[in-house]
């Protein structure tokens, strides 16, 4: 499983890179443009290279699946640190390199089980879950998949140009694959929206486009709300959805809908 980093103007801040042992950073692959190749070649790690036309992170991760297109990957944001809980407790600590690999380990398998979709908790929150892992919910950041299936049904990231992961996550539940979520270990970010990545192209009416968009398509399972932005750089409030992702998998199914 190849873990996928796809990365904008952030040459001297992979804070992701820093959790991945070596053993694993030989299969990993930072996404860059052109003009990045060789400020990133420092980092010892591949480079897949995109076109310059190939702009916006729901393009640029489907030229990923569509360059891989029969694999399993791990997605990964720049500028995640990993924690992991304490034993019995909810707790949580930074991982060690050791962690990193039992949690890569977790995410294959399971993909490998038939999950469509595999993620990892965020931080904030995770002390709200029991156990080691739960089945529906918010997955972005961090989340393995397989290509081979979102190419079965032509699932694809560049139909909504940001959260183009939650629509991905959707369409796979919509089609019968259940997603899993390890609440043992937990991602999380300095802030959101922070200079370079994603923030170059989300812009306020872009963010609130997406939100109606991947609202229109997943009615009645997603719900169109505005949220002040208290961890978010320049957006004091945005477009955001509510996802019933259960009732998505128990009710929304495509074939059934469609009379199949």
């Amino acid at each position: 499983m190849k873990i996928i980093i796809p990365t904008f103007k952030r040459v001297d801040k992979q804070i992701t890179l820093e959790s991945i042992p070596d053993n694993l950073k030989k299969i990993t692959y930072l996404v860059v443009y052109e003009e990045e190749k060789k400020e990133l070649k420092k980092y010892q790690v591949n480079l897949l290279v995109v076109p310059n036309s190939v702009r916006g992170i729901g393009n640029k991760r489907q030229y990923v699946v569509e360059y891989f297109s029969k694999e399993k990957i791990l997605f990964l944001d720049d500028d995640l640190k990993f924690y992991k809980r304490l034993d019995k407790q909810t707790k949580l600590q930074p991982i060690k390199e050791k962690n990193f690999q039992e949690l890569y380990d977790w995410v294959l398998m399971c993909l490998e089980k038939g999950y469509g979709i595999v993620g990892c908790s965020a931080q904030g929150g995770n002390n709200r879950f029991k156990g080691n892992f739960t089945y529906f919910g918010r997955i972005w950041a961090f989340y393995g998949i397989n290509t081979e299936i979102l190419n079965k049904h032509n699932i694809r990231y560049d139909q909504i140009e940001v959260m183009e992961d939650f629509n991905v996550v959707l369409d796979l539940l919509r089609y019968g694959y259940r997603s899993i979520i390890n609440t043992q270990f937990a991602h999380g970010q300095k802030a959101s929206n922070q200079s370079g990545g994603c923030s170059e192209t989300r812009t306020y009416e872009i963010q609130k486009k997406s939100a109606l968009l991947l609202a229109q398509k997943h009615s009645p399972f997603v719900k169109v709300v505005k949220k002040e932005s208290k961890n978010w750089v320049n957006m004091e409030e945005r477009y955001d959805v509510k996802i019933y992702w259960k009732k998505a998998f128990e009710q929304g199914n495509y074939k059934i809908m469609q009379g199949a």
